[in-house]
């Protein structure tokens, strides 16, 4: 049995294993911002995955979430990462902003990995992150039943948590599997009047995906994201994408007991790559919004020296 066949038989058992355990805790909603495009976004929540591509590249995704319903998430990234030196480092930035209701949240994350080489096309890169969120809420603007309700007496101003995170990820030209921890400090919040309102969790993620060959010019490409915490459910995001011509992927994916879709992503010159994710939800409200809505815009930097540009191939 070749190594593909190894590589491709352990994906398949990390994939059920974790649908078993996420059926045993339960699978809701998370506290932190997901994306359908999740892997043109894993800088957010993957410092390791800093500089993999070899091309200095920045994308920019939003997410438009339930359309049709007021105060409904409204979520925006933007990624710029790439290698420095002589490849064996990786330099980010992420920033995130994230409005729903009267919350609104902006994260500032510096990324940094250091990948060391296994054998022959694989490798090993560890990553960590740090930097902070600002939250604030308008809760006073909200329309309550109980007005000496002390939770929403007084507004929340820009508050900032401070926090770092840790990852390493296992890879190669067609496959990788990692884990991360972008938030280890619990940072609390109280308000004014000195109630708790909100608390950051350290979250557990686990993403693995691989890429093989199963026509002429046609490749196929499943990936998975889970995240476990403390205090809330276990998410589990699968993904299957098909590569035609290396200029068109089409895939669809799922959130389960959540949400499922579809997205198109199209290399439109080199380096460019628009995208585009819609999904339903699986449960009730489904029937009063008109779904959500994800753009992507992701530019590869041309690279100055050509072993940077082919180390993986950007189909992670």
């Amino acid at each position: 049995m070749n190594c593909k066949n190894l590589i491709f038989k352990g994906f398949l058992k990390l994939v059920f294993g974790i649908l078993f355990l996420g059926f045993q805790l339960g699978l809701y909603a998370q506290q932190d911002p997901v994306f359908n495009q999740y892997m043109n976004n894993l800088l957010s929540i993957q410092p390791a995955y800093a500089g993999l591509s070899g091309y200095i590249n920045a994308t920019a995704i939003s997410r438009i979430q339930w359309v049709g319903f007021d105060g409904a998430p409204i979520t925006s990234t933007l990624t710029i990462q790439g290698p420095y030196r002589r490849y064996n480092v990786g330099l980010g930035l992420s920033i995130v902003t994230d409005r729903y209701g009267p919350v609104r949240q902006t994260g500032f994350y510096a990324d940094y990995s250091f990948r060391i080489k296994l054998e022959k096309d694989k490798y090993v890169s560890f990553g960590i992150k740090g930097g902070f969120n600002r939250y604030e809420a308008m809760l006073t603007d909200l329309t309550i039943h109980d007005p000496n309700d002390p939770v929403v007496a007084f507004d929340i101003n820009k508050k900032y948590l401070p926090n770092f995170g840790v990852g390493f990820l296992w890879h190669a030209d067609d496959f990788f599997l990692g884990a991360s921890i972008p938030k280890i400090f619990q940072n609390k919040i109280n308000s004014d009047s000195g109630a708790p309102v909100y608390q950051e969790e350290m979250n557990f993620y686990l993403m693995g995906g691989y890429v093989a060959d199963i026509a002429d010019n046609v490749k196929f490409k499943p990936t998975i994201l889970a995240r476990w915490s403390q205090n809330t459910p276990t998410v589990v995001d699968l993904t299957a994408n098909a590569l035609f011509y290396e200029k068109v992927w089409i895939g669809a994916t799922y959130r389960f007991m959540n949400s499922y879709g579809l997205l198109l992503q199209i290399y439109v010159s080199e380096g460019v790559k628009l995208g585009y994710a819609y999904d339903l939800t699986t449960f009730v409200p489904s029937q009063y919004n008109a779904g959500t809505h994800e753009f992507m815009l992701s530019y590869d930097f041309p690279a100055r020296r050509k072993r940077f540009s082919r180390f993986t191939p950007r189909y992670f």
